[in-house]
C-alpha cells in the first residue's frame, strides 16, 4: 500500500513515467517508449474490498495464493462494457476513488498480463488518460523486457565472492532497504557465471523464514531500474542454518 502526500493535478504531469505518457499522447512516434516504461514501472489500482490487498491488514508486499481472485476497481462505459482502472501516480488514485481507498502497486508487466483480456482505463480522471483495449494491451506486452533478467539459467552456477574494489553499491544500498523492511537472517551476494547458458550475473543467497515468493518478489521489485546490462539476478531463498553463502555478507 501506499501513503502519498495531496497533489494539485493540472495538466502537467506529475512525475517521469507521466512525462513519457504526456510525450506519447502528443506524437504517436513516442508512446512505444512510454509502454516500455509504463511494463517495468509501478502501476496503481484500487481493489475492491473483500479482495486481496482491499482490507485493513493485507498492507505490505505479498502475492496471490492458490485460490485467491484480485479484483479492481473500474468503470462502465457508455457500451455498458466494465473496465479497470489504472493510475500512474497513486494519488490519481485517492483523487478518483477518496481518500480512504486502498491502494495496490504492482509492476506495469504482471499488472498488465493478469488484465489483458479486459478494457483499462489508465488516468481517468485528474489528468491525461488513456483507453487500452484487449488487443492493444496484448501489443504492448510484445515489448521485450529491458535491463535485467530475473529468469534463473539452466545449468550450474559458479559462484565467486567479487572483489571489494567490484561492489556494486548501488545493488546493495537497494537491498539493504528491503532488508530493513523484512526479517533476514543471513543473506548473500556473489558474482555468478552460468557457462552452460554463457551468461554473466548476481547471485542472492538468503536464509529466512519468511515465504520464499514474497521475499524474492521484495528483491526483485527493489532492484528493478538499475543498469544490469541484461545480466542476470538470481535470487534464491532458503531456511536458516546449512552451510555459510558465498559471496559479500549482506545481513
Amino acid at each position: 500500500m501506499t501513503d502519498s502526500a495531496p497533489l494539485t493535478f493540472t495538466d502537467n504531469p506529475t512525475n517521469p513515467l507521466e512525462e513519457l505518457l504526456y510525450a506519447g499522447l502528443a506524437d504517436a512516434g513516442q508512446m512505444g517508449n512510454f509502454e516500455r516504461a509504463m511494463l517495468e514501472a509501478d502501476l496503481y489500482a484500487v481493489p475492491e474490498p473483500g479482495s486481496p490487498g482491499g482490507t485493513p491488514g493485507d498492507d505490505g508486499a505479498r502475492v496471490l495464493r492458490p485460490g485467491e481472485q484480485l479484483i479492481l476497481r473500474g468503470v462502465v462505459l457508455n457500451d455498458g462494457r466494465n473496465t479497470v482502472t489504472l493510475f500512474t501516480d497513486p494519488r490519481r488514485a485517492t483523487k478518483m476513488f477518496g481518500d480512504d481507498a486502498r491502494i495496490l502497486a504492482m509492476q506495469g508487466r504482471k499488472l498488465l498480463d493478469m488484465l489483458k483480456d479486459v478494457v483499462i482505463l489508465l488516468n481517468p480522471e485528474g489528468g491525461r488518460g488513456l483507453k487500452m483495449e484487449p488487443d492493444q494491451i496484448r501489443q504492448v506486452l510484445e515489448h521485450a523486457p529491458v535491463g535485467i533478467s530475473t529468469r534463473r539459467p539452466s545449468g550450474p552456477v559458479e559462484l565467486v565472492e567479487p572483489p571489494e574494489a567490484y561492489h556494486p553499491l548501488s545493488l546493495m544500498g537497494r537491498l539493504d532497504v528491503v532488508f530493513r523492511e523484512m526479517k533476514v537472517d543471513e543473506a548473500w551476494l556473489a558474482r555468478a557465471r552460468w557457462s552452460e547458458a554463457r551468461m554473466m550475473g548476481w547471485f542472492l543467497d538468503i536464509r529466512t523464514d519468511a515465504p520464499a515468493d514474497e521475499v524474492v518478489a521484495l528483491c526483485e521489485r527493489a532492484v528493478r531500474g538499475l543498469p544490469f546490462g541484461g545480466e542476470v539476478f538470481d535470487v534464491a531463498v532458503s531456511k536458516p542454518g546449512g552451510e555459510k553463502g558465498v559471496g559479500v555478507k549482506l545481513a
